[in-house]
């Protein structure tokens, strides 16, 4: 989104938005109480339960025995009405994912879907013959309409195919791959990682013959040499740019007018999985304006707090000075985001060692390398001075995306650096955080420095990683209790569209470690799974705390939004979680005391 913000983010494709408010903020409920089933205030991230709860004007405002309650009710809101839970239901303070993508997920929703996923489960045929069907044929489509027209596919992810070579190999998508599945119609696949773009000859053609690539494309000297060094895979945004420059600009605006139909998809399956809260990793000033945008027309179904990009020196000084987020605003500011490498399971986060599988002495990439060191083993100068002008100069915490293990040390060095006082109350995040030592989870904790981990990377991809992307190494991948054992706070999240909304999955994933790509290979390092209780914690409580709003969600605490979901069961009592914890129905979903998501709907009046 940010390459092509001069393209997407144009006056003239604003005012092809709509404008007027279709949906309009219903009026707010009667006060009520609620009774019954189990209710988890999870107040201060303790998972005790209460006999009752009440609300009104929108906030909690009482919350003890069912006697306490009504009390309180009859003598503050005279009138209120009581709702019973059904036995087995669970009310929990409203779900959080902590990393999502909010308006680069929309867009790409535009796109043909080339994923793994049906909903939260990994797809049983999820293989390349499957997938290269789906090209083929829409490509062969789009010639049949207009040969100018590209095939514009997303969430393709080799990763999650069946492995090659006895299980020790992925599958390499490259331009000879796509070019004998069709050259019908330009190709153009971004991965499930969004680090990478996967193109064919045709496309790449009109990519080297674009007349606004000649300065990004000046170190090839031929067509030729451009295809046989990049074999159709181009990483991270110096690559990528002169891709998505040269798609067709009727294509780029069909993705930006179809940005509000997707938005409300994503906040509709948000709501249906129990999430009440939103925090973007990632925002630009176009991206906002889309959102800001969004919600003039529909009425917010979600809370959104975000992070603003900063990639450069420049971004850094343009920065005001932090202050802690007092009363909420839809879209508040919270982080500074810096990317740092790439993506494991695309092979672009940044290693200490090689990749285990092709291409051979791959290391990944480090976005703030030079051309005269492409494989730093220290933090780069840059990347220093940008950590230094964002936490020393402009005060502003942090959460960096680092997902190989040399990436997470140099973001560890940037913060020993420049973290001068640790318990200054300033909520640093590493993303992803994927692969550590107990020395990288020490030096966090005394930083202060709190992990946000991506644990489908254990779930959905964690037989990939430990049987041709890393083997023992992925022993590594996303120590949750270990993080926990240290005394930090951990959250959990899916980096939406990575992997799928849900964070009843998430827990489930944290608490059983099993591989999902062949359950009976059994689990991931069982040695760091974590307790029910943890989990629930971290994607509610720890959650909020982590992204500066456990002044207003995470908990149901009197004076606290009431943001909560009535689920069909206990996630902590469930029996065998595995497969079963993420398809616990979520029965209501609330925000601010309004209905915003229900299955089922019965409120008893009281005089």
């Amino acid at each position: 989104m940010k390459l092509l913000k001069d393209e997407l983010f144009t006056p003239e494709n604003f005012e092809q938005l709509p404008l007027q408010r279709v949906t309009e903020r219903k009026k707010q409920t009667k006060p009520f109480m609620v009774t019954g089933g189990t209710i988890r205030p999870m107040v201060n991230g303790a998972v005790d339960t209460v006999e009752a709860i009440g609300f009104a004007n929108g906030v909690v405002v009482a919350t003890g025995s069912e006697a306490e309650v009504a009390a309180f009710m009859q003598a503050n809101f005279p009138g209120y009405t009581t709702r019973k839970l059904e036995e087995g239901n669970t009310l929990l303070p409203g779900l959080i994912e902590p990393h999502i993508h909010l308006v680069p997920t929309a867009m790409l929703m535009g796109w043909t879907d080339l994923g793994a996923f049906d909903g939260q489960v990994l797809k049983p045929d999820y293989n390349i013959k499957s997938v290269g069907a789906i090209i083929a044929k829409e490509a062969k489509r789009l010639s049949n309409i207009d040969k100018t027209l590209w095939f514009l596919g997303a969430n393709l992810d080799p990763a999650l195919m069946p492995l090659l070579n006895n299980n020790t190999e992925l599958l390499t998508i490259d331009i000879d791959l796509l070019d004998s599945i069709t050259t019908d119609a330009p190709v153009c696949i971004i991965s499930a990682s969004m680090h990478t773009l996967y193109v064919n000859t045709p496309a790449l053609s009109l990519i080297w013959n674009f007349p606004g690539n000649l300065e990004l494309l000046q170190e090839y000297h031929s067509f030729n040499e451009y295809k046989s060094k990049t074999k159709g895979q181009l990483q991270e945004a110096a690559q990528m740019d002169p891709a998505l420059k040269a798609i067709p600009p009727i294509q780029k605006a069909d993705f930006f007018l179809k940005s509000f139909i997707y938005l409300k998809q994503i906040f509709e399956t948000a709501n249906s999985r129990g999430v009440t809260f939103m925090h973007d990793a990632g925002m630009t000033g176009g991206q906002k304006s889309i959102l800001d945008a969004y919600l003039k027309v529909f009425a917010p179904t979600v809370r959104i707090g975000a992070a603003t990009v900063c990639d450069t020196l420049e971004d850094a000084q343009n920065l005001g000075t932090f202050n802690i987020p007092g009363e909420y605003t839809d879209i508040y500011y919270s982080h500074v985001k810096v990317i740092s490498d790439g993506s494991n399971q695309g092979l672009t986060g940044y290693q200490s060692d090689p990749y285990l599988c092709k291409p051979a002495n791959n290391h990944g990439v480090y976005n703030f390398a030079d051309k005269y060191d492409e494989k730093p083993t220290n933090p780069p100068l840059y990347f220093r001075d940008l950590m230094g002008h964002i936490i020393k100069d402009k005060k502003w915490p942090v959460m960096i995306h680092a997902n190989g293990d040399l990436a997470v040390n140099f973001a560890i060095e940037a913060f020993k650096e420049f973290v001068h006082d640790p318990f200054a109350g300033v909520r640093h995040r590493i993303e992803h955080c994927s692969l550590t030592t107990q020395e990288n989870l020490e030096d966090m904790k005394n930083l202060q420095v709190s992990p946000s981990f991506l644990i489908g990377h254990v779930g959905y991809w964690g037989y990939a990683f430990k049987n041709a992307i890393f083997g023992e190494k992925s022993n590594m991948l996303d120590l949750c209790k270990s993080a926990l054992q240290q005394g930090m706070r951990i959250t959990l999240h899916s980096d939406n569209s990575v992997s799928p909304l849900g964070p009843l999955r998430m827990m489930e994933q944290s608490v059983t470690r099993i591989m999902e790509a062949d359950p009976a290979a059994g689990v991931l390092n069982a040695a760091e799974n974590i307790s029910r209780e943890q989990a629930l914690k971290a994607i509610t409580y720890d959650a909020a705390w982590q992204c500066y709003a456990e002044q207003w969600t995470g908990s149901l605490k009197v004076g606290n939004f009431a943001d909560f979901v009535v689920l069909q069961q206990d996630p902590l009592t469930i029996k065998n979680p595995f497969m079963n914890m993420r398809n616990i129905e979520v029965v209501e979903t609330w925000v601010a005391g309004l209905k915003v998501y229900s299955t089922v709907v019965e409120e008893v009046s009281m005089a």
